[in-house]
């Protein structure tokens, strides 16, 4: 039998309702509650973060499904998982890729062996049915020795006269194939000299570790001549230049590869110094004078020279010392031994000698590193943003305030870009005025007003673009081709013999000025050791490429 049922347990609907809207109300108040907790733990995080100086949390969205009826949504015109943008503000876009050449995946080559492969268990009573096509892309790697036979006559005198082996043995006795495909592994694609050794040990070519060496690193005359003529024909077809420089040992001690480079040619040098000296005599290198003239005086006059030594100096007016030791020599008679004033008056002549063989035009761009700020010099925006991005604010005021900066500098370089694309006057007064309104913001944050005021000093090298606006924006096209030294630098740490250097600078010069033109560095190498002449010259293509390039400094508007 049930007990009786107790009329005070049984809940009306209404009270039901009441209890469930209480319960609801309080779980709403936990909710908010735990929000407001977690936005105070993501504050205090940020500025754990600001003061330890780390990177902020980095601003990742979900990864949401893209709308299968094909149609964009209602997110605007960029991304269909991006938030809409209702803030009103500019979008900020990152500084674009390097522009260079894409290679295209070359076709597969031509088939040389037809294979018929029978099917196994075939069931009774069925018919052929043709063939089906399953193409397989192999390599024959295969050692084997080729003799040449020498004829010889012996003349009446008694001297006997040999037939020479082919010149593009260039006196080894491995083949052009195999020459060809060492210096492509070890040059073009960074494999060291012991793993190479292993590799023809294991495949039968009888090569020593001195063989390997001076086949990498000796004989090789036409390249670095043709490496040379890169820089020649650059200059000579470019109006800019961008610039770079990287870490490069040589025999155990620091040293220092520079870069000189455009959309053009790359080349390549490894010098023991990183000074503006060592740059001027890099852009010197197709020759060799040394000249006096009022450009050398004007260079001199910006460092406060001395006048003991500008006197001397005037007296070499219009003199072209041939080479740089009988320069030396001109103020050793002099007794001017000033270690500091003679690496000045050396850049002054050497500076002098370009501008008398009609260097003046170039326009040098680069990171912004003062060896390289000679003739016209422009800047990478990138580099600038970098001191308002390193200042480290300590509370939501000057967070805001470094980002409203950050966001106005991305803002004028798109205007930048979009100048570029369609040059006008009335477009470049506005940038003009944008980038002296952001540099003349007053902040009360120390550190963002000193980075605010370091744009001042660079205003002219930043906005150089607009007077030229075919010149880049940033200089990721020198930092990426020069990512080779590093790369090779963590792989074998440096070089150890003059030879070595001078090859790895020639290789990497000749490798990436075939990757600006979509050129095959291994068929270009072939086609050098054996001399078939069917690969073009590459300062050739520089003149020919020169036209279809944006290397002027002329402006368009």
């Amino acid at each position: 039998m049930q007990p009786p049922i107790n009329q005070e347990q049984v809940y009306s609907p209404a009270r039901l309702l009441n209890l469930v809207a209480q319960q609801q109300g309080q779980i709403t108040q936990q909710q908010e509650q735990i929000a407001k907790l977690q936005a105070l733990v993501e504050a205090l995080q940020a500025q754990i973060r600001r003061l330890k100086k780390l990177p902020p949390k980095p601003d990742i969205r979900p990864n949401t499904k893209p709308k299968d009826d094909g149609k964009k949504g209602d997110n605007g015109p960029g991304d269909d998982n991006e938030p809409p943008d209702n803030s009103g503000k500019r979008k900020v876009e990152k500084p674009g890729e390097r522009t260079r050449k894409n290679r295209q995946q070359p076709d597969k080559p031509a088939t040389e062996k037809i294979i018929t492969v029978e099917v196994s268990d075939v069931p009774s009573g069925s018919t052929p049915n043709g063939f089906s096509s399953f193409s397989v892309q192999e390599l024959t790697i295969q050692a084997f020795t080729v003799e040449y036979h020498l004829e010889q006559w012996q003349t009446p005198d008694g001297q006997t006269i040999t037939a020479k082996p082919p010149e593009s043995l260039h006196g080894h006795h491995y083949g052009p194939q195999l020459q060809s495909y060492l210096l492509y592994q070890h040059h073009g694609c960074s494999v060291t000299q012991p793993q190479l050794l292993d590799w023809l040990w294991d495949i039968g070519i009888s090569m020593s570790a001195g063989e390997l060496h001076r086949l990498l690193t000796e004989g090789h005359t036409d390249f670095h001549e043709e490496k040379d003529a890169l820089l020649a024909t650059g200059f000579k077809c470019s109006r800019y230049i961008q610039t770079d420089d990287t870490g490069a040992r040589h025999k155990g001690q620091n040293g220092y590869c520079t870069i000189i480079n455009n959309e053009l040619f790359a080349w390549f040098e490894s010098t023991g110094s990183k000074s503006r000296e060592n740059f001027l005599s890099l852009l010197h290198r197709p020759w060799k004078t040394y000249s006096v003239t009022q450009d050398a005086l004007d260079y001199l006059e910006k460092f406060d020279y001395p006048e003991k030594w500008l006197s001397i100096i005037r007296q070499y007016m219009g003199v072209t010392f041939l080479n740089r030791e009988a320069w030396e020599a001109a103020l050793n008679d002099h007794g001017l031994t000033g270690k500091t004033r003679r690496k000045q008056a050396a850049e002054a002549l050497i500076y002098s000698s370009l501008m008398a063989h009609g260097m003046g035009h170039l326009t040098t761009f680069s990171d912004g590193a003062q060896q390289f700020n000679v003739f016209n010099h422009a800047q990478c925006w990138v580099h600038a943003e970098r001191g308002l991005a390193k200042v480290h604010p300590v509370n939501e005021q000057q967070a805001s305030a470094q980002y409203w900066c950050r966001t106005w500098f991305w803002a004028i370089y798109n205007d930048l870009k979009v100048f570029k694309a369609s040059p006008d006057k009335s477009k470049a007064q506005n940038i003009r005025r944008d980038f002296k309104a952001l540099t003349n913001t007053q902040v009360d944050f120390p550190d963002l007003q000193d980075a605010l005021s370091g744009l001042v000093v660079i205003e002219k090298e930043l906005l150089q673009v607009l007077d030229a606006p075919s010149l880049p924006l940033h200089n990721n096209l020198s930092e990426s081709q020069i990512r080779e030294y590093v790369k090779r630098r963590k792989i074998s740490g440096g070089t150890k013999s003059k030879a070595g250097r001078k090859c790895r600078d020639t290789f990497a010069s000749l490798k990436k000025t075939c990757r600006l033109y979509g050129l095959s560095f291994w068929h270009y190498l072939k086609d050098r050791i054996m001399g078939s002449g069917s690969f073009p010259w590459l300062p050739d293509l520089i003149e020919q490429a020169s036209s279809d390039f944006s290397c002027g400094l002329t402006s368009s508007y």
